[in-house]
């Protein structure tokens, strides 16, 4: 289930979904480290899914063990084919040369 990607009022919007559904639940949308950390502690979601976090930081475990940086996705290069950017090219966490906190 996918929430809004904005930051919202309600951080339990998915309580009900979460309730009716037997199987591992996996929560995504405007998740950062801290509020997917809480989401599943607070058993609101069993995983989190940070997709576009996972496009622009190749190694985004890591980086959220070491509380690292993370490289700022740049959404004008998701799903173009010519030229092919932003999903290759991203640096390393050794190479953080666009970063945001």
């Amino acid at each position: 289930m996918f929430e809004p990607r904005e930051k919202i009022e309600c951080p339990h919007s998915l309580v009900p979904m979460r309730k009716a559904f037997n199987g591992t639940f996996i929560a995504g949308g405007g998740f950062d480290m801290e509020d997917g950390n809480n989401a599943v502690a607070e058993d609101r979601a069993d995983l989190i899914a940070f997709r576009r976090w996972f496009l622009a930081n190749p190694e985004l475990p890591k980086r959220f063990e070491l509380n690292g940086l993370l490289n700022k996705y740049i959404r004008d290069t998701f799903y173009i084919s010519d030229p092919v950017l932003g999903y290759t090219d991203y640096p390393f966490l050794d190479n953080t040369a666009r970063v945001c906190s």
